[in-house]
């Protein structure tokens, strides 16, 4: 049929299918397997994907990560952003890094289908992998040399929009030689959020008079690459920065101040009403969840937060009402991740396959079982294992950092 349509056409019509189905289309000839792997095609699906999901039309895409008890497992779904919030049943994801890292990777980003995972949520980073789940492709990041043994302990910062930016140089990682500011980011607690091509962190720094300390936000511009900062609302300059996080709501940049860390009740959402003026903040909700509140995780297209409450898995919440609605999918608290999602054939060409583990013809029956019984076992201990862990590894590192940033900030 390809031989009766101008290639202008076919390329219009191929690039409004799904990443799946293009994968399948490359074995249709050699001109179709060069043009789908191409990087112009490549981006023209990407954008054709966008466009076609316009966000206030309840079409819009969002990836939910958590770490489910039910299947001991890490666990990724999709799920349209309407009101049901259903899963979105075309795509299946299969978690292929199930005994790579310590219980689950830290998710740092993501941007045009492709998921940054670093696995420093428990104990120093060893490896940084660029994953597309859809079409089952992943890079291994070269390691940097900025290291513990030389650096002493450093948190990987990369961010969404420097993922664009890396897999739009050929996956190769360059020195960044601009001027870095002293300041300093809260570890393990950190976020991070990209606007108007910029990478926003909360952050604390040294005022060097009797040791008084201020948070503000700092901020990398991944154009120009060079940092800058911008006040925070003088309510919030004072508090602890392990309680407050980076945000982005209504693509306004906004922060998360929570009353406590480990054991939070209640947060204020603050949000920068004209990017870049420091005087434009202004608090918007105050957040009340019974039984405890997790983590704030993100913001759908109606307005409403969606965060883990304590067990109680994942929650939309109307920050105007307060009212909350469990969505049916459970996890540990700390392990839960969203994001806005468009499926893609980033890392079609540079990657690897990236598939679960199939046993193969070769193990017997009983081996098969055998493993299968020690795995079960092996998993209800993992289980709780990442439950303590997190409670672990949150309370540890907030006792430690209170008491340290305590000092300055009375």
């Amino acid at each position: 049929m390809s031989d009766y349509l101008p290639q202008e056409v076919l390329i219009k019509i191929l690039a409004r299918l799904p990443p799946v189905s293009l994968i399948k289309f490359r074995c249709v000839s050699k001109s179709w397997n060069l043009l789908i792997a191409s990087p112009f095609f490549i981006s023209m699906q990407i954008e054709q994907a966008i466009l076609s999901k316009p966000v206030d039309a309840g079409t819009e895409q969002i990836i939910v990560r958590r770490y489910s008890k039910a299947q001991n497992s890490e666990v990724y779904s999709v799920h349209i952003d309407n009101e049901e919030f259903p899963d979105d049943k075309n795509i299946k994801i299969e978690y292929p890094f199930r005994d790579s890292t310590r219980f689950y990777y830290r998710i740092v980003g993501s941007c045009n289908g492709v998921l940054c995972l670093s696995d420093d949520l428990f104990g120093q980073a060893d490896s940084t992998l660029l994953w597309n789940p859809v079409i089952k492709r992943k890079v291994t990041l070269p390691v940097p040399q900025a290291t513990f043994d030389t650096m002493g302990l450093t948190c990987l910062c990369s961010g969404s929009g420097l993922m664009s930016k890396i897999m739009t140089t050929s996956l190769e990682l360059a020195e960044f030689s601009g001027e870095v500011p002293v300041n300093c980011v809260v570890e393990y607690f950190w976020s991070e959020v990209l606007i108007s091509g910029k990478v926003h962190w909360v952050a604390y720094r040294n005022m060097g008079m009797q040791e008084k300390v201020e948070n503000l936000i700092m901020v990398f511009n991944l154009s120009s690459e060079v940092f800058d900062e911008m006040q925070l609302p003088s309510a919030l300059e004072n508090e602890l920065p392990i309680n407050l996080n980076a945000a982005v709501l209504a693509q306004s940049l906004a922060v998360v101040q929570y009353d406590e860390r480990v054991w939070s009740k209640s947060c204020c959402i603050w949000v920068m009403e004209n990017y870049g003026d420091g005087e434009s903040w202004s608090k918007q909700y105050n957040i009340e969840v019974d039984g405890g509140l997790g983590m704030i995780l993100g913001f759908r297209a109606n307005g409403d937060v969606l965060l883990t409450a304590r067990n109680r898995g994942l929650v939309s919440c109307n920050p105007v009402t307060g009212q909350g609605r469990d969505l049916g999918i459970s996890g540990t608290k700390d392990s839960f991740y969203v994001g806005t999602y468009v499926e893609s054939l980033s890392l079609l060409v540079e990657g690897k396959e990236a598939r679960e583990r199939i046993p193969s013809d070769t193990e017997t029956e009983s081996e098969s079982e055998s493993e299968c019984e020690s795995s079960v076992d092996d998993d209800e201990d993992r289980y709780g294992d990442v439950e303590k862990s997190e409670f672990w590894m949150q309370s540890s590192m907030c006792q430690y950092l209170t008491v340290l940033l305590k000092r300055t900030f009375m």
